[in-house]
């Protein structure tokens, strides 16, 4: 005996009792039989309306007329069976199946509501969280643990189905029922891929069913159960039925916004692409038209251009073309970071001979600039590729000068020892970095008046972003900031534990 009839009987006999009591009390108090029969009835219309189905109800009826019959008609506490009870056992019927008739309809009606706002508030809240995620694994496993849940049946999901060969299902698992295994079988493989095709829901009666999510005639992933079509009510398959179609729109939505973003990204590119090709043809053209001239000079009017003039325009051709030689080696850097060819070859080096190669390459473009070197007195030996790191020193040491504004800006290099890092700091005078750019610094595509994509050697940000690669390949970190007493400061550090970073 379930819980609910246990309560039906307590509630029916509860009220049968208690309502012969009130009529008790109200037959010595000489409230007359009319009043006391509506009363009765008043009471079994209860228990017929609160209560399921006509058993309860009726025999309530029954109960109720033997005990009133038995307790307030005469004689009384004895039956008289007269020609009125028939009649009042039968009015009481005929109350009794027809209150019972109308409150069950009523009941039906007030379930199926119920029902339906349940199932709208599922779809709703379903629909809401399936729409509002922007991640594929959380759209599958949002629409999973609802199926599982509801159906109570293990469920998988095939998302890449392939012409041929085995798919790879995502699967959830209820207890006592079917494992991965059942869901990496060839036959489910075929059946799924039907399903696909069909873009259709699809019954195997040994295999289960097979729902396919569609949106504007794609197929974006196939749900498989272990269960047959009569193993679900009407009910049941609906649901599944408003799931498939829901997740069907949530990937169709994600799958449009990865799109989008694609065609964003490559439209980026391409921009970027145009523009860093017109910059480098700019920054080309500039050191090459001045070589041209310098060279076309000297060949022309080599034997009257005094000597002093001579050696300046020789001077002028040779910067030109270090400047260009450097650009090629920071576009070719570029090229290797992009292309995941950037390769480490670390050797123990003397700090002090690597900041002498950097300041001599420095004072060779930049002979009036004014530099000091900090270093500890004694020797550190760091495990790097010197060449790169070279290139970063060189780099920070000449963007000081190149971005000066015309402002002398002296330079400090200072060398520290700190645990298991050397850290090198490079200060200058100048005018310091705009705080706008600052943390874009060592973004690709930025340059010292904040606009994207004019950014080759003479700007920012090829040289800066090339410098924070080299220094993470070597486990390192680069990060720079404005001096409060005025200019720039940039400091990279490099670990001194060679095989805990080498790779």
């Amino acid at each position: 005996m379930n819980k609910q009839r246990i309560k039906n009987i307590i509630f029916s006999f509860s009220v049968l009792w208690s309502t012969l009591l009130i009529c008790e009390v109200l037959y010595k108090y000489g409230v007359g039989h009319q009043n006391i029969n509506i009363i009765m009835s008043m009471a079994i219309f209860i228990i017929t309306a609160v209560t399921e189905g006509y058993i309860y109800g009726l025999s309530s009826a029954i109960i109720g007329v033997l005990t009133y019959d038995f307790l307030i008609t005469s004689p009384r506490l004895g039956f008289s069976f007269t020609v009125d009870f028939p009649a009042t056992l039968l009015i009481l019927l005929t109350v009794v199946f027809t209150s019972s008739t109308i409150t069950g309809r009523i009941k039906a009606r007030l379930e199926e509501a119920k029902q339906k706002h349940q199932h709208a508030e599922l779809l709703y809240s379903i629909n809401r969280k399936l729409l509002s995620t922007r991640d594929l694994d959380t759209i599958v496993r949002y629409a999973m643990e609802y199926l599982k849940n509801e159906l109570r049946y293990s469920v998988a999901f095939f998302e890449d189905i392939k012409p041929e060969g085995a798919l790879n299902p995502y699967c959830i698992h209820v207890e006592e029922d079917v494992d991965t295994e059942y869901f990496i079988k060839e036959e489910i493989f075929s059946l799924v891929r039907l399903a696909a095709d069909q873009q259709e829901p699809l019954e195997d009666q040994s295999y289960g069913c097979f729902f396919p999510m569609v949106a504007q005639n794609i197929t974006y992933g196939v749900f498989a159960f272990c269960c047959r079509r009569e193993d679900l009510n009407q009910k049941e398959w609906m649901f599944l039925e408003l799931i498939a179609d829901q997740t069907a729109q949530a990937l169709r939505m994600y799958h449009l916004i990865v799109e989008q973003q694609e065609v964003k990204v490559m439209m980026e590119t391409e921009k970027v692409k145009n523009s860093f090709l017109q910059s480098i043809s700019h920054d080309l053209r500039t050191p090459l038209t001045g070589i041209i001239g310098a060279s076309s000079t000297l060949l022309e009017e080599g034997k009257v251009i005094p000597y002093e003039v001579e050696t300046k325009l020789i001077e002028g051709i040779q910067n030109d073309a270090q400047w260009l030689l450097n650009m090629i080696e920071n576009i070719l850097s570029i090229t290797r970071v992009h292309n995941n060819d950037m390769r480490i070859d670390k050797v123990e080096e003397l700090v002090e001979e690597v900041i002498e190669g950097a300041v001599l390459t420095f004072r060779k473009r930049f002979p009036s600039a004014k530099i000091t070197v900090k270093q500890p007195k004694n020797v550190i030996l760091v495990p790097i590729d010197i060449l790169l790191i070279s290139q970063v020193l060189t780099n920070i040491l000449e963007n000081t000068q190149k971005h000066s504004k015309g402002k002398k800006s002296d330079v400090t290099i200072e060398v520290k020892e700190m645990d298991d890092f050397v850290t090198f700091t490079i200060m200058d005078t100048g005018p310091g970095i705009d705080p706008q750019i600052l943390p874009l610094l060592f973004n690709f595509m930025i340059t010292s008046d904040n606009t994207p994509c004019r950014d080759t050697t003479r700007d920012l940000g090829i040289g800066l972003s090339i410098c924070r690669t080299i220094i993470r390949a070597h486990g390192g970190e680069i990060y720079a900031n404005n001096r409060p007493e005025g200019g720039a400061q940039f400091t990279f550090t490099i670990p001194l534990c060679k095989e805990k970073y080498n790779y």
